[in-house]
């Protein structure tokens, strides 16, 4: 139970809740549909947590909202950016995500339209 409190302190969740508000004002779901908004969203409120937890004091959590929400706007920019400069690279990362999620999922015959 002290792991818990340990890695879930109070400026972590301000942090994690200001990356999904920053995250849900950039993120276009018509752009990317559903499973990317999704997994922006997430990305977005681990990225908040993680550079609030590296830079900043556990004294003012505030400060941690207020920075998670900033962090969790650029993740869909940093992604954009990644995508456009290495376009074969995210391709073949996405590949292999894809690939890892359907032996996850189970996907035969059946599930394929």
């Amino acid at each position: 139970m002290e792991l818990v409190k340990d890695a879930f302190s109070v400026c972590i969740l301000f942090a994690l809740m200001g990356g999904l508000a920053g995250s849900l004002l950039v993120t276009d779901y018509k752009r990317y549909g559903w499973f990317m908004t999704i997994l922006f969203v997430l990305l977005g409120m681990i990225f908040a947590a993680a550079v609030t937890d590296y830079f900043f004091p556990q004294n003012h959590p505030w400060l941690f909202a207020s920075v998670g929400v900033f962090a969790g706007m650029s993740t869909t920019s940093f992604l954009d950016a990644f995508k456009a400069a290495a376009p074969k690279l995210a391709q073949r990362i996405i590949n292999i995500v894809s690939k890892k999620a359907e032996l996850f999922v189970g996907s035969d015959e059946s599930t394929k339209e």
